[in-house]
This record gives structure tokens, sequence and C-alpha cells, in this order.
């Protein structure tokens, strides 16, 4: 092409790179939640930050909005809802995978998502709704080099699981009275639901015993405080990251109005390889 000056056929060359914007929405990373560590600022104040490992991140697959528009996460929150604003689908995706692994453990459609890219199949894969100008080509590797200290983060994870719990574990009720009223087997209970003609099954919604945990959470506004280069380890201020040790977690930046950034990040729309090994 006389145009671009490129002999590589159009679907071999390099993607653009969009420039950074107002209200830029980038992509995230899948990472590994590795334990709870202490450091100290600069005036001696002692605090507690959770480290959060990169590993093996890449874009695996990019889908437009007129794509992503027709599946089924986008048509459930495109539903007209009674309260608050309807929610208009109008942002591409990319899809990040993490932890490679052998292709002879998974069949053949899941193995051809991975056609394009041209990487190993990866155990997990998680996507990230971007804004145009933050667009990044499949095949490109992602490193804790995409964002920098300073910065405010969220994450998402699942929440550590505990099981069937009653509900005073589980709601914070209070219990019965002592054994001085002669209540002695129902300490614990939850006690009467409400009856009569209107109660006369169990409401939606009713505070019983249940399974407690294993739910996916989202703690916003986290600050980076150390990039770990070597390890792709990030270090987190604050030790409400949810999960166990072990867990994999979602990282993207803050959706907070005061606490996004304000201007581009060091590395736009991330930290590609010939960056971050001449850095």
């Amino acid at each position: 092409n006389e145009e671009s000056g490129s002999l590589l056929r159009p679907e071999l060359r390099p993607w653009p790179r969009g420039a950074w914007e107002e209200k830029t929405k980038r992509i995230g990373l899948l990472g590994r939640k590795i334990g709870v560590v202490p450091m100290w600022f600069a005036n001696g104040k002692r605090c507690a930050a959770t480290m959060l490992q990169i590993e093996d991140n890449h874009v695996i697959k990019y889908i437009p909005p007129e794509d992503f528009a027709r599946t089924m996460v986008a048509e459930r929150r495109s539903i007209p809802r009674i309260y608050g604003r309807d929610k208009k689908i109008d942002k591409a995706c990319l899809v990040v995978g993490a932890l490679s692994t052998d292709c002879q453990k998974f069949t053949k459609d899941y193995c051809g998502l991975f056609t394009e890219s041209g990487v190993m199949p990866k155990k997990i894969l998680v996507r990230f709704p971007v804004s145009d100008n933050a667009i990044i080509q499949p095949g490109t590797p992602l490193t804790a080099a995409h964002f920098q200290p300073g910065q405010f983060v969220d994450v998402t994870a699942r929440t550590s699981r505990r099981g069937f719990q009653g509900g005073m574990k589980r709601h914070g009720f209070a219990g019965m009275p002592s054994d001085e009223r002669g209540c002695t087997k129902s300490d614990r209970r939850i006690g009467t639901i409400g009856t009569g003609r209107a109660k006369h099954r169990v409401w939606p919604g009713q505070k019983m015993p249940g399974h407690v945990g294993g739910t996916f959470k989202t703690q916003a506004g986290l600050q980076i405080l150390r990039i770990n280069y070597k390890y792709n380890v990030i270090y987190v201020l604050g030790q409400s990251v949810p999960g166990e040790p072990g867990e994999m977690v979602k990282i993207f930046d803050t959706n907070l109005p005061d606490k996004r950034l304000q201007q581009s990040s060091r590395f736009f729309p991330t930290c590609y390889p010939e960056q971050y090994d001449s850095w």
C-alpha cells in the first residue's frame, strides 16, 4: 500500500495506536492475589499493602460494539429499567486471557478462539469494555507497567467462601434471649418470619440461613503504592481486596470521578514490549 508505506498485507499490519482523551476507558488486567505485606511511607507511617501479580496476560480478541450488542450480556444490560437511566451499549470490548496451558486439555472450538491472536490457549478469559482510542491489537502481551504508581484502580474478585451459615453470622441477627427465660434450644434461631394471610409463603429476599461468600464484589478506589516491574507485582494500599490468597482478580482503572486519571498514563493505551524493554 503506497499510502501507508507498509509492505505487509492489510490483515497483517500493526493496528494504529490512539491518543489519550478525556473519559477514555482503557483495558484491564488479570492478576493473582498472593498476600498482604506491611509497608512504610516516607514519614515512617506503617500501612498494609496487598500484592497482585500479573501472570501471562495477553489480548485475545477484539469485539466491535455492534457484535457485543448482540450478546446475551449486552441484551440483559439494555433492558429498560423503571428507575435510573437505560444503559446504552456503545463501547467495544477486548478479551484478555491469563495463564497459558496445554491445548490438548480443551476442545477444538475453545482453542479456535486463540487463532487470531496467535497465543496458546488460556485458562481464564475476561472481557473489558474500552473506548475507540484505547483498542489494542490481539496478541499483545500485558504487564504490570500498564499501570503506574499513585493511580487508583478498581479490583473485582470472588469473595471468600464461608459455606452454609445461620442468620446470626449471615445477617447479623442478635439471637434469642438467654437461658434465664427458658430458651435453651433456639438461642441462635432466626425466629418467626411472619404469619397471616399476606405471609402464607416465604417472600423473595427474606433473610434466612444460607450460603455465605463466593460472590463477585468490586472494591473501588484502591491506590497503587508500588510496582515491581521485574516480577510484575502490583502493591495496592489496604487489605480489602476480596478473596483468599491465590484468587484471580480483575484490575482496571477506577470509575470513581474524583480518582480517575486526569491526564494520559505513562504508556497509552498500554506498555508495549518495545517500551517495556527500553524503559
